[in-house]
């Protein structure tokens, strides 16, 4: 018999809610681009998060993520435009 929560307190096999986005890259290139103001380093993670990251040109793990689904006859990429 599985123990039910009761509100209280929270067991530690729920399920929890992602609480946020990161992508080691993006930091380096933030970095390196000598990004120091709060509002583009969190816009910046704000547009990856949504799939629109500002380095997908240069990211090699872009590509690769690509190049992946572009393999996979099963699969297809879906661009979006820019109107």
């Amino acid at each position: 018999m599985r123990p039910t929560g009761n509100g209280v307190v929270e067991l530690h096999d729920t399920k929890q809610k992602e609480r946020g986005f990161n992508c080691m890259k993006l930091i380096i290139f933030l970095t390196e681009d000598g990004v120091t103001d709060w509002e583009q380093w969190h816009g910046a993670h704000i547009q990856a998060a949504a799939g629109q990251c500002p380095y997908t040109g240069c990211c090699p793990i872009h590509a690769k993520s690509v190049e992946k689904i572009l393999s996979d006859p099963k699969r297809s990429l879906q661009y979006t435009l820019d109107l």
